[in-house]
């Protein structure tokens, strides 16, 4: 259980890492000075993009944040329509899964 925590932390880390350096890739830096006052980050202090990831999720009772959130990190993965973002990230299928296998035996077209 202790393994599992540490492994989450560290997957929790780099990922926050990877989100900051993104920030510096697709953002240019009016963006990212609208977004730290939006986040209530002063702009001069340091590490602002870490800080920025840092907070990204923590409050999730709040669904403003949380679609703050969704909406930050959509942007940054390269999300092209931002009012399809909560859909994808939220949305749950309840279809069963075809596999490969059962594809090809539902088939008509059969190979020579």
């Amino acid at each position: 259980y202790l393994l599992v925590i540490k492994y989450s932390a560290r997957a929790l880390k780099r990922e926050r890492e990877m989100l900051a350096k993104l920030m510096h890739k697709r953002l240019s830096a009016k963006e990212r000075e609208a977004l730290y006052e939006k986040w209530d980050i002063r702009l001069d202090s340091k590490q602002r993009r870490l800080q920025l990831a840092r907070r990204v999720w923590t409050n999730t009772s709040d669904m403003n944040h949380v679609r703050e959130s969704a909406l930050l990190v959509a942007h940054l993965d390269g999300f092209q329509e931002p009012g399809m973002v909560l859909k994808e990230m939220f949305e749950l299928s309840f279809t069963p899964q075809r596999s490969s296998r059962s594809l090809r035996h539902s088939s008509s077209w059969k190979p020579l």
